[in-house]
């Protein structure tokens, strides 16, 4: 193994300091479960490593003026037992609870998730359902971007080498919401997801869809937002009918995006299979909004 500079920092001051003028061969890691992957593969051969695991002031998970914010460093095992989003956000919880093993679950970070940039990224799938922003920061500036924002563009993500990815932020749902997130891996344990869905649903009195926001993972380079799924719910009764027709908008753009993808073979299983976690997602959204 190439040797590289190893920097610890306690604070995010300290590491933004040690970013400054960092170039492609810097990394930063956290859990370190990619990096150690990565490094054994001889993937990457960074110059100089930044952990950020000592930095305390990055995990929380805590509720403030309406919002729900999130500490980069929060471990996906924390994530799943919070009582906030068990309450609030039960689709990350759930997403969360599901990322590979234990071990991998105490490790594993929501801010190495989000900058890692995978397309069957379990959290990525469930705060794309939240709406969810990021804040960057830097020794010149402090960035806000909505994460649709984040996967677009020219890289993985609009991470910077010199800024830390430190919270991730998003709208309290109201007590008339309700989220769900499901995933669909080739075996329990340790499985990467083949596909995901999250989704927020918010009704009124009437019981009419005043608001849906609904994410799709592993069907193109990041989970993305369904809009033209989410219009068909809008403004309608939620029941049976009108989901099954959300459903098989699900299931046509599942299949049109995996058909312009590498894995085009797979489009036909994988807009069925999209159907099916998605109705399971419906109904215990359902269940809840009772």
């Amino acid at each position: 193994m190439k040797k590289f500079s190893y920097f610890a920092p306690t604070t995010v001051e300290e590491a933004i300091k040690v970013l400054a003028g960092a170039d492609k061969d810097t990394q930063i890691i956290a859990g370190g479960t990619d990096f150690i992957v990565q490094i054994n593969h001889k993937m990457i051969s960074p110059e100089k490593v930044v952990d950020i695991k000592k930095i305390k002031e990055l995990k929380y998970v805590k509720e403030e003026n309406g919002f729900i914010k999130i500490g980069a460093a929060t471990n996906f095992s924390e994530l799943d037992c919070s009582e906030i989003l068990l309450k609030k956000a039960k689709v990350l919880a759930t997403a969360c609870g599901e990322v590979g093993s234990t071990q991998i679950r105490n490790l594993g970070t929501i801010g190495g998730n989000i900058a890692n940039a995978s397309a069957a990224g379990d959290s990525i799938s469930a705060l794309m359902a939240l709406d969810a922003s990021v804040v960057l920061k830097s020794e010149k500036e402090e960035r806000v971007m909505r994460l649709e924002e984040f996967y677009q563009g020219p890289g993985n993500c609009q991470l910077r080498k010199d800024e830390l990815l430190t919270e991730i932020f998003f709208q309290t749902p109201n007590e008339n919401t309700a989220t769900s997130f499901k995933k669909l891996g080739k075996r329990k344990a340790l499985a990467i997801v083949v596909i995901s869905a999250g989704a927020l649903i918010e009704k009124d009195d009437n019981n009419k869809c005043t608001k849906a926001q609904i994410s799709l993972g592993a069907i193109s380079r990041y989970p993305v937002r369904v809009r033209e799924a989410e219009e068909l719910l809008i403004g309608k009764e939620l029941n049976e009918q009108n989901i099954e027709i959300c459903l098989e908008k699900i299931a046509e753009i599942t299949n049109a995006s995996v058909a312009n993808s590498p894995f085009k073979h797979l489009a036909l299983y994988k807009g069925s299979a999209m159907k099916g976690i998605a109705r399971e997602m419906f109904a215990n959204i359902l269940a809840d909004l009772k």
